[in-house]
């Protein structure tokens, strides 16, 4: 009974996926069929739609810089319930899994290439190329899972605190495992990227949406990250912008975004992931608007209407005007500015404050024409600290870095109390310091075939 889930999560997702993505050299229809024998069928595998637009949108609802002015009260539909940080984001119990079903679709298809890419033919070295390349594409999607349904990492309680099941399996017949936990999936993320480094391309400026050596340590500094290891966290950034790009997309001499590359060329993007839905529109809350300097060209370029820079109204502006489709897509992937900016968290929590503000620098001198930028300075340790944060939010608003923010920042006694108001400005939701909230409960579709398994509490 436990299989079921994942026939749920997984074949449902995985089969409308590459109906439109390989279906070339792929069958899942009901017969199960399926024909991957030669290292390019595997090669053409990596590059499905499924694994370019994997994360789902519905993070960003999570965050507390996105608002909902016409919500409906009480909540109605998953997105709402999303928002509202409900226990559960459907009560239908043949429902497929809101984000945890995508996430582990993703992984089946790692997995599919690591079960069967040895006997395939072609060269031992694409072999171990695309072997590789699967290992990191599912430890990010591990990193998710584990920031998601298991309580931030503190390393006291991360080896009894429960994750989510690691699968290794593309066997839609096989047992589920029980939950690992947070140590255990952090070290299985730590142990598969770090085996696959060796063996990644050099570089992936043909398209930035493939693996590369530079992503590898990229993913091993946001993971550090999450576990509060600054230093490794610092470590590994530096060798991702050592090992790929080390650019910053310069918008002070632009008039508009049109000349931003599309992602997949972009010279700043070391890891490109996108969306499922790549269109989205986030509604940005009016204390975040009013928190960007007017001159910062990050609020110009993506939030629209500005009006007088007032904000006055709920749900009048949004994220990504969309002025072509190159440049609305937010990279939910790693970035030559994010490594920057573990690199300017890692040396303010060090007190090393002049490593910090020219990290800062780096990425900020690239958001405002030169006319309108001043450089940031200060000696107070805790300011250069929150000033940071500051431009984490600024610089990866809505790729989904926010909430996994919120929760290492709960987690030490650093987020305050968020709330969610109705149209009347009535509080419908609060997320308050240490809540529960912050772990997502393990959706109840698959607690039904598992019922073994405990529950996160809320």
């Amino acid at each position: 009974m436990k299989r079921k889930i994942f026939l749920y999560s997984i074949l449902v997702l995985v089969s409308a996926c590459f109906l439109t993505a390989c279906n070339k050299y792929l069958d899942l229809e009901p017969k199960g069929v399926k024909v991957l024998t030669t290292t390019t069928d595997y090669d053409q595998w990596m590059n499905s739609t499924a694994i370019i637009n994997c994360i789902p949108n519905e993070l960003n609802l999570l965050a507390d810089n996105v608002d909902n002015a016409i919500i409906p009260t009480p909540p109605i539909s998953a997105s709402d319930f999303v928002y509202t940080w409900q226990p559960q984001f459907s009560v239908d119990v043949a429902a497929t899994p809101l984000i945890w079903a995508r996430l582990y679709s993703n992984i089946y298809y790692c997995n599919t290439v690591l079960q069967g890419i040895d006997e395939a033919s072609g060269p031992a070295e694409k072999k171990r190329q695309l072997k590789a390349e699967a290992l990191l594409v599912r430890a990010s999607y591990y990193l998710y899972l584990v920031n998601l349904y298991g309580k931030p990492y503190k390393a006291s309680t991360a080896a009894t605190d429960p994750a989510v099941p690691f699968v290794t399996s593309n066997d839609l017949e096989a047992s589920v495992p029980a939950r690992s936990s947070v140590q255990e999936i952090y070290q299985h993320i730590i142990t598969d990227i770090t085996a696959a480094i060796p063996d990644l391309p050099a570089n992936n400026e043909i398209t930035r949406f493939r693996s590369s050596v530079a992503a590898g340590y990229s993913m091993l500094a946001r993971a550090y990250l999450y576990m509060g290891d600054f230093p490794k966290a610092a470590q590994n950034a530096q060798l991702a912008l050592d090992k790929g790009p080390d650019e910053i997309v310069d918008y002070s001499g632009m008039a508009d975004p049109k000349p931003i590359a599309f992602m997949a060329y972009r010279p700043d993007v070391i890891w490109g992931q996108m969306a499922v839905a790549a269109a989205n529109r986030e509604i940005p809350t009016l204390d975040f608007l009013r928190s960007f300097d007017t001159k910062d060209k990050r609020l110009l370029f993506f939030y629209t209407p500005l009006g007088n820079f007032s904000f006055p109204t709920r749900g009048a502006v949004r994220f990504q005007p969309n002025p072509s489709f190159a440049t609305s897509q937010p990279n939910y992937g790693t970035s030559v500015a994010e490594m920057r900016l573990i690199l300017a968290e890692a040396a303010a929590r060090a007190n090393d404050l002049p490593t910090a503000i020219n990290e800062l620098h780096l990425v900020r001198k690239c958001r405002f024409a030169p006319a309108d930028y001043v450089k940031y300075e200060s000696d107070d340790q805790d300011e250069v600290f929150k000033k940071v944060l500051t431009e984490r939010t600024f610089e990866l608003a809505y790729s989904a870095h926010r909430w996994f923010d919120m929760r290492r920042l709960d987690a030490e006694g650093l987020m305050p109390e968020v709330k969610r108001y109705d149209g009347q400005g009535n509080v419908i939701a609060t997320l308050s310091p240490n809540s529960n909230k912050y772990t997502l409960q393990i959706p109840m579709q698959v607690l039904y075939y598992n019922t073994n398994w405990p529950q996160n509490p809320q």
